[in-house]
């Protein structure tokens, strides 16, 4: 195996970053196209000059308007700095790709700019593990979308180049089963998340260079190698960050996209925009649409962090407090006047295989009973809360950070962003030195492992407890992904990532085995399996 080649985060999207093309008279989900993108705006020396650079956050930290990702914590001690460092990594994975290479200021979160930001322009995990079990293609490559595809779309192939290829309705399927409709649990049932406009949310999974580099070195993205590499000995541990010269370690994205009904709205002008071609949960037909980032998680592994940092992100207008006064907003997942819809659903789209009629209720963050796809109804909104208000500390750098945001670059779309919440160690465990099964220990964890922390775009049904066979816990980052394993029946970590049990290549005898352990969703007799999404990605 060879080391893992770690590029400076500037030049490596810089030289290798994806061309993030615009859309123009594709259909949405309503059929209303795409809005064109926005010109960037032409900064004047004299706004050059006035638009302040960096500015200070918490005790510690000082964070820079730019592209440059920081690889590793630096005199971090308190909670307000790790949120701090949460922001710098949001700002900078978010840096327009377009602005990258030296050239003019595209701006930061222009409203209606559907460019790529430098996390779009890493490899999608569809790309790197194959069906086949095969090297992934070069870094940088653009998604290949199938052609029959395209053209029920009406794009060609170049026009594709620049579109986000959503498939997932799920931000955990891609762990269990890549074709499942389900977003994360309970595992026993669909659980995908409808918004009010009568669509559902599409999650997407990518990865850095340093990590790609470490995946295609040892040939992980193979569930044999995997295991090859676990019987000699020899640990899955993911590049680290550290301050020395190119190496920002390896770092996961993890987003939730809600299709635009109308483009044109001025009500979209607070989101950041992308151009997108995505299944019919329904038809199975693609259509082009516009979506809307919701949600996004960012894990990053660096040196002083082996055990990883997790900070998660979403829109202020996803959903309100329980409980609380929910005003005027317009929520993405909350109807204060919601009324429970009945619905006539095949019977192998019922939660238990066989109810011809279910009704979605009103009751906050109840999964749906019923399954997406392969000619089940369409997607109907789910109702949601967030029942473990915003924490203080963060809610706190997040003002802080909006103040020198609405300076630099006056209505910016990601002035409508919060962090909920940053996880880290103040004592962290040391990274193995051989394999060991999963779990992997997390010691010290700050805020406290007794504290609930959830994005409601992508932990919906479990923001307050999570049960992985060991009994209900607070649910947060770490009880899901401690349990993360390669693929295979072995139970060998995977260093806290999901995306290694995507791989193929699995022994015959392996996959039996394997099959054997995993949960699956009640299933009547006749009914082979939930229905699944098609995947157009070749």
């Amino acid at each position: 195996m060879t080391h893992p080649r770690h590029l400076p985060a500037l030049s490596l999207v810089a030289l290798l970053s994806l061309t993030a093309g615009c859309l123009t008279g594709a259909s949405s989900a309503e059929s209303n196209p795409p809005r064109a993108e926005t010109a960037p705006p032409v900064l004047t020396e004299a706004r050059k000059a006035a638009t302040p650079s960096s500015f200070p956050c918490g005790n510690t930290q000082t964070l820079q308007f730019g592209p440059d990702i920081p690889p590793d914590f630096s005199q971090v001690a308190s909670q307000v700095d790790a949120d701090c460092f949460a922001w710098q990594q949001f700002i900078a994975l978010n840096w327009p790709s377009a602005s990258m290479d030296g050239g003019t200021d595209a701006g930061f979160g222009t409203p209606g700019d559907l460019g790529a930001v430098q996390w779009q322009t890493w490899m999608d995990v569809a790309q790197v593990f194959l069906p086949d079990g095969g090297p992934p293609p070069a870094w940088g490559s653009a998604q290949k979308v199938d052609p029959a595809c395209l053209a029920e779309a009406g794009l060609t192939a170049v026009e594709a180049k620049g579109l986000l290829a959503l498939t997932v309705a799920s931000k955990f399927a891609e762990q269990f089963d890549p074709t499942s409709s389900a977003q994360a649990f309970p595992f026993t049932g669909p659980a995908w998340l409808g918004a009010r406009n009568g669509t559902n949310v599409w999650y997407d999974v990518r990865i850095n260079q340093p990590e790609f580099d470490y995946v295609v070195d040892a040939g992980l993205y193979n569930a044999s190698n995997q295991m090859a590499q676990a019987d000699a000995g020899v640990a899955l541990v993911l590049p680290q960050g550290s301050f020395q010269p190119n190496s920002v370690g390896a770092i996961e994205t993890k987003s939730a996209w809600m299709e635009v009904s109308s483009p044109t709205d001025s009500r979209w002008n607070r989101y950041k925009l992308a151009p997108a071609v995505v299944v019919d949960p329904t038809t199975q037909k693609c259509r082009a649409a516009t979506v809307a980032l919701v949600g996004l998680h960012i894990i990053h592994a660096t040196q002083s962090q082996p055990t990883l940092v997790w900070s998660t992100f979403e829109h202020v207008d996803n959903a309100p407090d329980h409980g609380a006064d929910a005003g005027t907003t317009a929520w993405n997942f909350y109807d204060a006047q919601c009324q429970p819809r009945t619905l006539s659903v095949p019977a192998h789209c019922s939660a238990d295989g066989g109810a011809t009629q279910v009704t979605v209720g009103c009751t906050p963050n109840t999964p749906p009973p019923y399954y997406i796809g392969n000619g089940c109804p369409a997607p109907s909104a789910v109702q949601v809360t967030r029942l473990t208000p915003i924490d203080a500390t963060a809610a706190q750098v997040t003002a802080t950070v909006q103040q020198h945001l609405r300076q630099a670059y006056p209505g910016s779309v990601w002035e409508n962003y919060l962090l909920v919440n940053m996880l880290w160690s103040t004592g962290a465990s040391a990274s193995p030195t051989r394999p060991v099964k999963a779990p992997l220990p997390f010691a010290s964890p700050t805020p406290s492992g007794s504290v609930p922390i959830a994005n409601t775009t992508m932990e919906t049904y479990i923001q307050q407890t999570a049960d992985f066979g060991q009994g209900p816990r607070a649910s947060n980052c770490i009880v899901c992904h401690a349990s993360a394993a390669i693929q295979g029946p072995s139970g060998i970590a995977s260093d806290f990532s999901f995306i290694f049990g995507l791989a193929q290549g699995l022994p015959a005898a392996n996959k039996a085995a394997l099959k054997s352990k995993r949960v699956t969703p009640a299933i009547k007799a006749g009914q082979l399996h939930p229905p699944r999404m098609r995947r157009i990605l070749q």
